[in-house]
Formats: C-alpha cells, sequence, structure tokens
C-alpha cells in the first residue's frame, strides 16, 4: 500500500490528503462573516472544467485548482500542470511533513494538507484570506452564499464510484483522504455537489451528490471545508 508523507498507509495513492489542523482556525469561521438572519438557499457555482490528476496523488493541488477556476471568480488557463507543479507540489514544500513528489525533494512521498494547500494560493496571490465551516450547517451556508468550498475528507471504499442515481454513499472502509470541491448545495434534497478531480468519465460527468447527513459524518470524522475569502484573478 502506498505511503504517504506522514507515514499513513492508503489503498489508493490518489487519496493523498493529509489531515492538518490549526487551532488558530478557530479564530477564523466563515458564520461571522455571512448575516445570521438570512436563510439556507440553494446554489450551484459553475465550475466547467474537469482536471483528472491522473494515478498520482495530487487532489489537494487539484481541488484548490477547480476552486480557482469556478465562479464566482473564474479563472483561465489554469490547467493539471498548474495543479501539480504551482499548488501542490509548493504545498508540499511548506507543510510539516519530509519528502515530497517535486524535484529535488530527497525521498519521494505522495500526500500534503489542506491547510498548506490554502496558504500555498495566499502565497502566489489568488486569494487574499480563507476562512473555515464548522458543522453542517457553516458548509450548507456557505455554499450557498460565498462560492464553493474546498474539502478534505476521510474516503471510504464504497465512495470511488457513485450510485446510478448520482449519489455517493459513506460505505466501507477508510482507503484515505480525499481534497474535493463542493460546489453546489439543495435546500430541498438535501445534497451537496461535489467536482471531483477524476475527470469528466468519473460519476455524472465527474460530479457526484452526497447526502448532507454523510456529510455530517465526514465532517464529524477529521473532514474539514476550507472557504477562501476574497478572491482575486492572481498575482499582479
Amino acid at each position: 500500500m502506498p505511503m504517504l508523507k506522514n507515514g499513513s498507509e492508503v489503498s489508493d495513492v490518489r487519496l493523498d490528503r493529509i489531515q492538518q489542523f490549526d487551532e488558530r482556525s478557530r479564530n477564523y469561521p466563515i458564520r461571522a462573516t455571512i448575516d445570521p438572519s438570512l436563510d439556507p438557499r440553494s446554489y450551484t457555482w459553475r465550475c466547467d472544467t474537469y482536471l483528472n490528476q491522473g494515478s498520482e496523488g495530487a487532489c489537494v493541488g487539484f481541488s484548490m485548482t477547480h476552486e480557482l477556476i469556478a465562479r464566482p471568480k473564474a479563472i483561465t488557463g489554469l490547467d493539471g500542470k498548474f495543479a501539480r507543479e504551482q499548488v501542490y507540489w509548493e504545498a508540499q514544500k511548506i507543510d510539516p511533513w519530509e519528502g515530497g513528489a517535486y524535484p529535488d525533494a530527497g525521498t519521494f512521498y505522495e500526500g500534503t494538507s489542506v491547510l498548506a494547500g490554502i496558504k500555498t494560493l495566499k502565497k502566489l496571490g489568488y486569494i487574499d484570506s480563507y476562512r473555515w465551516c464548522f458543522g453542517l450547517d457553516d458548509l450548507v451556508m456557505a455554499v450557498g452564499y460565498r462560492g464553493p468550498v474546498i474539502l478534505g475528507v476521510p474516503w471510504y471504499s464504497g465512495m470511488f464510484e457513485p450510485m446510478s442515481c448520482g449519489h455517493l454513499h459513506v460505505t466501507g472502509y477508510v482507503a484515505g483522504g480525499h481534497a474535493i470541491l463542493c460546489k453546489g448545495v439543495s435546500v430541498k434534497n438535501k445534497t451537496f455537489t461535489l467536482h471531483n478531480s477524476w475527470g469528466s468519465s468519473w460519476g455524472n460527468g465527474g460530479e457526484a451528490l452526497i447526502h448532507w447527513d454523510e456529510m455530517e459524518r465526514l465532517l464529524y470524522e477529521g473532514g474539514e471545508a476550507c472557504v477562501p475569502e476574497i478572491r482575486t484573478f492572481g498575482p499582479e
């Protein structure tokens, strides 16, 4: 089984999101920026590009790049090379673990954290700040009003392929950790739309739905949800 930078093993190298939480993040909840009088609303943020990370790690880099490509500020010209080299490799250089997949990394390892990835986006000049969702209600409101959210969640063996109805179900064993973009929420159906980095042939044209209760479980089991708060069109 492939071993990641932090010494953990995964059944599929594409699942190389490593959990990393900084207690200082609790000082930056997304709820503090959303009008408390607002009711949850359904909304989907357009993202027409479906990158494919192939048979390598880099899910953090690809999920971050999908966020940049998506509305509300859609950036053009970004591709898999950008996701891998500019985001993923650079995130590996600032995370707390030795080694990496980048040239001259020393020991070759896949994997990095959402925290290192979002810090890299800020360093690159694509965002000015970021906040966090702490629970299901935060995620519903963030996707409904603020924009796509970058998720880092445990990925179960039953989630590799969505059901024929397009839904993912949290079944089987934990195969690793995955970073993926949450780009839509339906209040009526109580679902989120996930935009994956496994190409447009995966799921329903590269996407899948997941019920709120199953997402709540993933968040409870060490998941995280990061919201770029001030997006820009990139370095000047």
